[in-house]
């Protein structure tokens, strides 16, 4: 994430957050300023001072009615279904809003004498309406609904701009929260693999060492040291060079190979030609899941294969079942943890397919890059 998602869009402070609003009502000033200035309107003819005047006084009255309703009536009468009261209230701020902008309008314009006198000749009509009373101006702008229709259409942009936000920041905050979750689910399952799997491992290296099989045992060792190293430290970044997850698989597959005595396990780890980042651990349940429940008795065996493209990884592991147990071979935090962060890190770019065939399970992932 940006500093400009992070900073600017999601998460800004309160100076600038004030700078952001400000910004936007200064760009909003001149860009009124300048239509009122080249349109033809009641104030072309009148003094630049005047007109400017005129545009900072009705920014100026736009801005409190904005605030009003978003930061004061919206929260807490519209969006929590206090309707009657919610309503009454906006039509109150209305009619401040509209009295408001008539009286400073009445003002600038009596106070300056070249435009009562270009008003007078060229907006007769508008003129005469100047002319009589506050309220009079204020019952005109409201029965007409001219106020109402230009107040709406001017806080068009606003309101967009902010409802645009507010989806953008809940969009990533509903994705943020996913992410940490999926990350409470990778440490749990850290830590309930690396105790059973080291538990196992020393388990079968001291076995080893009973036998005298010094060279094998201290290989073992050395590949352990190195699986728990990258699983416990290396692996909190978002992504690994796919060459260390195909290590981290081909040392696993060698620990646990250990324990066998009848299953047959193939595993070519490919040659990477050109490195490319992958999510970290992400093979290694499905490998865990086929050693668990592949009986060791003759005529098992764990085939193992990943085929690495310029931009496409492609997993396959098939493995012997036991046909006898229930519902074939369920899925724990890991497997189901995989979904997810397919669906995280991959959305539309990952193919995750599961065969129970009786005797054998298959399962394939693909992976676009």
């Amino acid at each position: 994430m940006t500093w400009f998602q992070s900073g600017f869009l999601l998460r800004p402070g309160k100076t600038l957050r004030s700078l952001q609003h400000g910004l936007f009502w200064l760009v909003l000033l001149g860009l009124r300023f300048y239509l009122t200035s080249i349109s033809f309107n009641v104030y072309n003819g009148f003094p630049a001072i005047s007109i400017f005047l005129l545009n900072i006084s009705s920014i100026g009255t736009i801005m409190l009615f904005y605030y009003a309703l978003i930061y004061y009536l919206w929260p807490r009468y519209l969006a929590k279904h206090r309707y009657v009261k919610g309503l009454l209230l906006l039509m109150i701020l209305l009619v401040i809003y509209t009295l408001t902008d008539a009286l400073a309008e009445k003002l600038l314009i009596s106070s300056c004498e070249p435009c009562i006198t270009h008003l007078a000749q060229a907006q007769p009509a508008y003129f005469q309406l100047i002319q009589t009373n506050l309220s009079n101006i204020v019952l005109v702008r409201l029965v007409t609904l001219g106020s109402p229709f230009f107040l709406f259409l001017t806080l068009t942009i606003p309101v967009s701009i902010k409802t645009a936000l507010h989806a953008y920041r809940s969009n990533m905050k509903s994705i943020t929260l996913a992410k940490e979750k999926l990350e409470l689910e990778l440490n749990f399952l850290r830590a309930q693999l690396n105790p059973h799997f080291l538990f196992n491992s020393m388990n079968n290296i001291y076995g080893l060492i009973i036998k005298g099989n010094t060279g094998e045992s201290a290989s073992l060792i050395s590949r352990l040291s190195e699986l728990l190293r990258y699983m416990l430290y290396e692996s909190e970044a978002d992504t690994m060079p796919l060459s260390k997850e195909i290590k981290l698989m081909a040392d696993y597959i060698e620990l646990e190979k250990i324990r066998l005595n009848f299953t047959k396990v193939s595993f070519d780890p490919p040659v990477i030609f050109s490195d490319t980042g992958i999510a970290p651990l992400l093979f290694i349940p499905l490998i865990e899941n086929a050693f668990k429940f592949t009986p060791d008795e003759p005529g098992a065996y764990i085939d193992i294969s990943i085929t690495v493209g310029s931009d496409a990884v492609n997993f396959e592991i098939e493995n012997t079942v036991n046909p006898a147990r229930p519902n074939g071979v369920p899925g724990g935090i890991g497997l189901s943890n995989i979904s997810k962060r397919l669906e995280l890190y991959y959305a539309g770019r990952y193919l995750y397919k599961t065969w129970n065939k009786g005797n054998t399970y298959l399962v394939n992932l693909s992976l676009n890059l």
